[in-house]
């Protein structure tokens, strides 16, 4: 695959799982604070394998996944 190729299905990677959690929520299956605190505990723990990764050059796709979590869980 190609870069376009990768970013396409990482666009469609999250725009899948706001439509999930936005339907566990809307459904009452899920608070908005346990999607939240699911969706920060996925993030730390990429930001942590990405600090692991600090000493064999990093990895932007971690961190920027990382910030991503993060936007969706401050849109829930």
């Amino acid at each position: 695959m190609n870069s376009s190729e990768d970013a396409a299905y990482a666009r469609a990677a999250l725009s899948t799982t706001i439509v999930l959690f936005r339907t566990l929520l809307k459904k009452g299956l899920i608070s908005r604070e346990e999607a939240v605190r699911i969706i920060l505990d996925e993030a730390v723990s990429k930001a942590k394998a990405e600090a692991q990764d600090q000493g064999r050059g990093g990895s932007e796709a971690d961190r920027r996944c990382a910030e991503i979590l993060k936007l969706i869980a401050e849109q829930l």
